[in-house]
């Protein structure tokens, strides 16, 4: 093997290893705040149980801004994740098709490469599933949220949001079920059926907030 083709592929490797430890370090910084961020949400939501109305206002209210952080913090998570499974999909097909033309010399260190890249992509694309199963079990527990907010009311305003409140159920379950699909999803369809993922957590997320305004209202 030349001088050339070798440093090209070397130069690859670093290439790679350090967008790998860019991606890994974004990861765990992102994930450090939603851990921070949900382990304060927990404290307060349990404090809640036993305050007064004008404390319970105030923890509400720090609980929400919380909530928003966390969702903001996940969602940019996921969007590296998924720019980062994009590009590796790439490169997995490159090696792929590289390997075809290699020489004899040449497969091993391709081959090499290619499973390092299948690695970080199974890596990653686990990460983006766990990080999506966090997202709808923080949905359940708000569901859960409104459905004690709705307890806490007379009885013919719990009824007028009760409809609601099945269908929230229901869409809940029909996103766990996506993210079940996901998880089995092939690597080819593994980009369709996270779209479906997604849509199926933002009805979750959109009939959650209604739920909680009919409440409030109620």
């Amino acid at each position: 093997m030349s001088s050339k083709p070798q440093e090209s592929k070397e130069k690859k490797t670093a290439d790679f290893e350090a967008v790998k430890k860019a991606f890994h370090d974004e990861m765990e910084k992102a994930q450090r705040e939603i851990d921070t961020a949900s382990a304060e949400i927990k404290k307060l939501r349990a404090e809640l149980k036993t305050q007064g109305a004008e404390a319970r206002a105030k923890t509400s209210a720090r609980v929400e801004e919380l909530n928003k952080k966390v969702d903001e913090t996940r969602a940019e998570q996921q969007k590296i994740m998924e720019a980062h499974l994009k590009e590796l999909h790439k490169e997995i097909d490159f090696r792929n098709a590289e390997l075809k033309h290699v020489t004899a010399q040449e497969k091993a260190a391709v081959e090499a490469q290619a499973k390092t890249l299948r690695e970080e992509y199974d890596f990653a694309r686990n990460a983006l599933t766990a990080s999506l199963d966090a997202e709808l079990g923080e949905w359940k527990t708000r569901i859960d949220s409104a459905l004690e907010a709705a307890d806490e009311k007379k009885v013919a305003a719990k009824a007028a949001v009760q409809a609601k409140l099945e269908d929230l159920r229901a869409k809940q379950e029909a996103a766990q079920k996506e993210l079940h699909n996901l998880k089995q999803a092939s690597a080819t369809a593994f980009g369709e059926v996270h779209q479906g993922v997604r849509k199926a957590i933002g009805q979750v997320k959109t009939a959650v907030q209604h739920a909680r305004s009919d409440i409030a209202a109620a």
